[in-house]
């Protein structure tokens, strides 16, 4: 049987004297031969392109079935997901609209039983009314006059507004008044 090694030893090249390059095909045979000889290096030669063209086709049919086997498994997952995706969009704001108070400090703990409530009369209420407002989540923490407008990268803490933000970056420390962790940029957040 004819093998593709002994098929592709007979195609050889041959550089010219011109420094032109010839391909030519020869055969360790003599060329003279008979005619039964030459018959059978055609058919040889036959069988080595039928082998090949065979095999280019086998893996032809291959990759289509591994094409229509993916496209399959593509589309039943896009039909299966899309009922999940229903609440879901992509253009989710960065900000919430509406923001949960933070009651830290707002209220009178009795030490003895554990629990908070307000204390009765018109001073303990004013003054927790002054403490609400002293622990806002939306001031800055520095200025306490604006709202908080920007966050710190790469931490992410959103703590100052942005004329706040922008003098501790130009500071000498450059750190995040939360963690204080190296501020390498302050962003500002838009609502």
């Amino acid at each position: 049987m004819y093998s593709i090694a002994e098929g592709l030893k007979h195609f050889k090249v041959h550089l010219a004297k011109s420094n032109s390059l010839n391909l030519t095909i020869t055969t360790s045979k003599n060329l003279a031969t008979t005619n039964a000889d030459s018959v059978t290096e055609w058919w040889t030669a036959f069988v080595f392109l039928a082998r090949l063209s065979a095999y280019i086709a086998v893996i032809a049919l291959m990759m289509l079935v591994v094409f229509l086997i993916m496209k399959y498994i593509t589309d039943n997952d896009d039909e299966s997901s899309s009922d999940e995706v229903g609440s879901a969009t992509e253009t989710n704001p960065l900000r919430q609209g509406k923001a949960m108070a933070f009651t830290y400090g707002t209220c009178n703990i009795d030490l003895e039983s554990g629990c908070c409530h307000a204390s009765s009369g018109n001073n303990s209420s004013s003054s927790n009314k002054a403490s609400a407002e002293l622990y806002d989540a939306k001031l800055c923490v520095i200025c306490y006059d604006e709202e908080r407008n920007c966050f710190f990268v790469p931490c992410g803490h959103c703590a100052t507004c942005y004329i706040c933000a922008r003098r501790i970056l130009n500071e000498e420390n450059k750190v995040c008044p939360v963690c204080r962790r190296f501020i390498g940029k302050v962003r500002k957040l838009f609502a």
